[in-house]
């Protein structure tokens, strides 16, 4: 990150970047399958295509395959200018293409084609996003406001989380299945036309070609954060946080058959975890993150392991389900950020030089394909082995973040080796 005191602040160009990485998040939040079309789709595979479970999370498992790649997008836009940027001309044709499969999902029904219209939707809005990222610790090097715009996303999103999740309960529990998914699909359609167009207007970015002796450095840096001991501690936290088999379609067809909740309420619990996200991020920034990585990890893991199995709570129908319900999401949606937070930042202090867009798309590529992972290995579970039983899906996952105690030490040691580096290479630069 660039020194504050060398960095340049040109207040306007500040002010595009904000009101940009804002809008971007904003619409990553409503366009990925976990946003504004999440609850009609699950709605409409199920009454509607009568899929299992099982089927549901193997199907979603199938259209989120673009963002277990997104290291990929980030190597692309690096090393290929697209009509002499890396960027800008990136970033409007991935939201053209992203807007054009949301417009295609809008008049299907055929699960098949309805597969591939999610594909393309997830391609388009994956890509973005790991573009947005690169521009945004480009644009924070330059002007020492890292902090801020990543405050700036994360904010913008979890504000349209809270939107997306109380319309896609409305929708779904006003329409027929498939026309809530067409009007979802349409609504969101607008989200990739707004950042293109935005794009277009704010990004200011020095024409490029591709550079050898460029390509070759960031090759270095990428090879140099493969190695990195602590991305590689992070990304086993990450896995071993993220493995919560209990959450994704078990926990929809769980709320629906079992415990009987009606699409409306389910929509709004889905807020009621995002609202617990933005708090978790308020937690981390204002508290936490002045805290040792230490302290930061054994909190997080041991309020998480609390909240899962307090879900068991939910695990029977009974008269207290839907009065519980709301306060149990809150805490599960602030404790996820919180731990997600933590590990992000362990990470991106472990990034080397020219690797930090690869780095946090390796990160985000293990983060999403864990979660898809896990749901798939939950439905099979939850139909197979437990019998649609829910609690045991539970115990699964909250074994599986007891186990991120065991990397606790390893995290603490490798964070305060990289910190006396740091501090000998402060010791060792010439004074300006």
């Amino acid at each position: 990150m660039a020194n504050p005191s060398t960095a340049t602040t040109d207040p306007n160009m500040v002010r595009r970047m904000v009101f940009l990485f804002g809008l971007a998040y904003f619409a990553q939040s409503f366009a990925q399958l976990g946003g504004l079309i999440s609850q009609p789709l699950n709605f409409y595979l199920k009454q509607e295509l009568g899929l299992t479970t099982a089927e549901v999370s193997e199907y979603l498992a199938i259209a989120s395959l673009p963002w277990m790649i997104k290291p990929l997008y980030g190597l692309i836009s690096d090393y290929v200018p697209l009509l002499g940027y890396r960027r800008k001309t990136w970033l409007m044709a991935l939201n053209l293409l992203g807007a054009s499969g949301f417009l295609w999902l809008s008049g299907l029904t055929d699960s098949g084609t309805l597969v591939s219209a999610l594909t393309l939707t997830a391609f388009g809005t994956a890509a973005s996003d790991v573009i947005v990222d690169a521009l945004m610790v480009e644009k924070g090097s330059e002007t020492g406001m890292t902090a801020r715009f990543q405050g700036t996303q994360w904010f913008w999103f979890k504000i349209a989380s809270v939107m997306t999740a109380l319309v896609g309960g409305f929708l779904a529990a006003n329409f027929k299945p498939a026309t809530a998914l067409h009007i979802a699909a349409t609504i969101t359609m607008l989200a990739p036309i707004a950042l293109l167009t935005a794009s277009y207007f704010l990004i200011q970015e020095k024409r490029s070609q591709m550079d050898f002796v460029q390509m070759k450095e960031t090759t270095q840096g990428m090879w140099e954060a493969i190695r990195s001991p602590r991305l590689q501690l992070a990304a086993l936290f990450l896995v071993l946080w993220c493995f919560s088999p209990g959450f994704g379609a078990p926990l929809y067809f769980h709320m629906v058959d079992k415990l009987h909740f009606e699409q409306q309420f389910i929509g709004q619990l889905s807020a009621f975890t995002a609202v617990g996200g933005v708090v978790g991020a308020w937690i981390f920034g204002h508290i936490l993150s002045k805290k040792s990585v230490a302290m930061q990890a054994n909190v997080a893991i041991s309020a998480a392991v609390c909240a899962v199995l307090a879900y068991l709570l939910l695990a029977q129908p009974s008269s207290y389900a839907q009065t519980i319900a709301a306060p149990l999401n809150v805490s599960v949606g602030m404790l996820n950020q919180i731990g997600s937070l933590m590990i992000f930042s362990v990470a991106a202090r472990a990034c080397p030089p020219r690797a930090e867009g690869f780095t946090f798309a390796v990160m985000m590529s293990i983060y999403n394909g864990t979660e898809q992972f896990s749901s798939v290995i939950g439905s099979h579970l939850y139909e197979r082995a437990f019998n649609h039983e829910f609690a045991p899906l539970l115990l699964v996952a909250a074994g599986s973040l007891s186990l991120c105690f065991l990397l606790v030490p390893f995290l603490h040691r490798q964070h305060k080796h990289h910190e006396s580096l740091a501090l000998k290479m402060a010791e060792e630069s010439p004074s300006p």
